[in-house]
């Protein structure tokens, strides 16, 4: 069994490393292609969500000008 486990390992190490580390590479740029996508979601959510809260205050303003200009 020590044999079996001690071949596999030997074979392991002679490897070429160019497939590992492409591999590695592959999988961090989809990570890092993955969360930039998802900042990019979240910062569109804040963008539309700061429009409709300036959306919201500018018709109060309007509601408090035409209130202000009724009682003058």
């Amino acid at each position: 069994m020590s044999d079996a486990k001690s071949l596999k390992l030997h074979e392991l190490t002679m490897l070429p490393l160019n497939p590992i580390r492409s591999l590695v590479q592959r999988w961090w740029w989809k990570r890092a292609e993955a969360h930039y996508l998802i900042c990019a979601d979240v910062e569109q959510a804040r963008a539309r969500e700061a429009q409709q809260n300036a959306a919201y205050f500018q018709k109060k303003a309007i509601l408090a000008r035409s209130q202000w200009m009724g009682t003058h």
